[in-house]
């Protein structure tokens, strides 16, 4: 059940940041910007799901795909994605009964489009604004039809981030990123986030 730390006292306690990233093998990735005030994160990548079937991943399974590495307590099980809400946020729960919250909702479009707002983790303390977008679309009908009639989505994802000294942040953020969407990407696909997909077997 999605939960809001906006919506109940009791929901307050239990909040906390989530440093997302999400995502999968990469058809595309790049710094598209980095600069010392700023920078733009791309990547593309292609899900052998329905975008309604990746959008449920993306949403309401964070706390199964997602890097613990990646996390504040260590355990993934802490993470959550309150959506759907103008209110919505993206939190992890911390040990002690706090929260951070990391992203806000600014859009939500089921199937086709998430705007998130704020700055991941360690870019935090910075001050800095980041704005993170993804677009899901059906990838076209022959497309679908050279993969055995099933349908994939195209995952578009930018992250765009201003503030001052950030230059040497682009990299580590981009890369971080690039490998939640895979993590995504395989859950989506096999089940297992670190699970090789047909295309990443040996």
């Amino acid at each position: 059940m999605i939960r809001h730390p906006h919506s109940r006292a009791r929901s307050i306690g239990r909040a906390a940041l989530l440093l997302p990233a999400l995502f999968a093998a990469a058809t595309f990735a790049e710094v598209a910007q980095n600069e010392a005030h700023g920078f733009v994160s791309v990547h593309e990548v292609e899900i052998a799901a329905p975008p309604e079937g990746v959008w449920e991943a993306l949403m309401e399974e964070v706390d199964e795909w997602w890097d613990p590495a990646h996390t504040y307590t260590g355990d993934a099980r802490n993470m959550h994605f309150d959506a759907l809400d103008p209110l919505g946020v993206l939190w992890e729960e911390l040990e002690d009964g706090g929260f951070v919250v990391h992203l806000h909702i600014d859009m939500a479009r089921p199937p086709k489009t998430l705007r998130l707002r704020g700055a991941l983790g360690p870019l935090q303390p910075l001050a800095v604004v980041g704005s993170m977008t993804f677009d899901l679309a059906a990838v076209d009908t022959a497309s679908a039809a050279a993969e055995n009639g099933n349908t994939r989505t195209r995952l578009a994802y930018r992250y765009v981030v201003n503030g001052p000294q950030l230059r040497d942040w682009a990299e580590p953020v981009d890369r971080v990123m690039g490998e939640q969407l895979a993590r995504l990407r395989r859950f989506v696909e096999t089940g297992e986030p670190t699970a090789a997909t047909s295309d990443e077997a040996p």
